[in-house]
């Protein structure tokens, strides 16, 4: 029988779900529990680390995942050109991301100036009622005072804006990509219609969800969240994939196979804009761009990062964990299969 036995697949997609969400949370929770312990220098080595694994994740997975859902996508919709559509869709994914997040740093800065040049007009409101004050003192001593109490609130402003703009935008885009991407990894796991699928894809997503669920923690860490930030994104990401498989359990009993193929081309190849913005704009350049060790450490840890990602990819998607899978299955299916 080629369906899944209801009893069998019911169970697996629970412990599916159990082990994403354990599994993802330690991962995601590591470099925050590590942070406290190593050296800066080491965060910086393990960011470089991560990096590596998204740029791996980015054109060794995504890239050829959306391939494979434009072909599907030219197949149901009868399209008969080879026009790169799904790159176009990518480049879209990049370029809005890019839009938004420019946006949001352009108004971050108009308020910025704004609330500057209402703390000027304060002070110099504060300055003439002062004039005018008979007990006011204008000695030497009294006005540099004032004045370098001044510079010390607009230096401590402009510092905690840098601090602000740093923040949201890299992670929390990270956050919605990672997390539109794990919600397709988990429609693929509840649309499994063999045990044997299932447990091929739980697998092979749950080794990767960990790997990008530890570079997320990692981002979320390096730009100073704080707890209550790391713990909802971090929880967003986390719920993703099992919500993935519900829509997936879902899809199967009310939406075409031709709806489905559209809607997932075009999340996948937007997906993987988002991806590379935040990999190579948000996380490895400005990694790079700070020269406190080495670079060569650096250099050397992200091309470890992406040689671990890619021997992952390689046993996800050759022969080792299907024949494992088919060992492990087999067997006790063929009872249950017969009722």
């Amino acid at each position: 029988s080629s369906g899944i036995n209801a009893e069998y697949g019911v169970t697996w997609q629970i412990i599916s779900i159990v082990s994403l969400i354990v599994g993802v949370y330690l991962f995601g929770f590591a470099p925050l529990l590590l942070g406290n312990t190593v050296s800066k220098a080491h965060i910086s080595l393990l960011s470089a680390f991560s990096g590596g694994v998204l740029i791996g994740t980015t054109f060794i997975h995504l890239f050829p995942e959306v391939s494979e859902s434009a072909a599907q996508f030219r197949c149901a919709v009868g399209i008969d050109s080879s026009y790169p559509i799904g790159e176009l869709l990518i480049c879209v994914g990049l370029v809005a991301v890019m839009i938004v997040e420019n946006m949001a740093a352009e108004y971050e800065h108009v308020a910025h100036q704004v609330s500057i040049q209402t703390q000027m007009d304060d002070d110099e409101e504060d300055e003439s009622a002062a004039l005018f004050d008979p007990h006011h003192k204008h000695d030497g001593h009294s006005h540099g005072h004032s004045h370098g109490h001044s510079h010390e609130g607009g230096h401590d402003h402009v510092s905690h804006f840098t601090m602000t703009s740093e923040l949201g935008w890299g992670a929390y885009i990270l956050v919605l990509a990672l997390s539109i991407h794990s919600i397709l990894e988990g429609v693929a796991i509840g649309l499994a219609d063999t045990v044997e699928d299932l447990i091929t894809l739980f697998l092979s997503v749950i080794i990767h969800e960990v790997c990008l669920a530890f570079a997320l923690g990692l981002k979320l860490f390096v730009d100073k969240h704080t707890l209550r930030q790391f713990i909802t994104s971090l929880s967003i990401f986390v719920i993703s994939c099992p919500v993935g498989i519900v829509i997936g359990m879902a899809v199967v009993q009310n939406f075409t196979d031709v709806t489905l193929t559209k809607v997932v081309f075009v999340l996948k190849a937007l997906a993987t804009g988002t991806f590379i913005q935040v990999t190579f704009l948000e996380i490895v350049a400005p990694e790079f761009a700070h020269r406190h060790i080495n670079q060569l450490y650096k250099m050397a840890m992200l091309t470890f990062g992406l040689i671990f990602i890619s021997i992952v990819m390689y046993l996800i998607h050759d022969m080792p964990v299907t024949d494992f899978c088919k060992s492990f299955v087999t067997k006790p299916l063929e009872p249950a299969t017969g009722l």
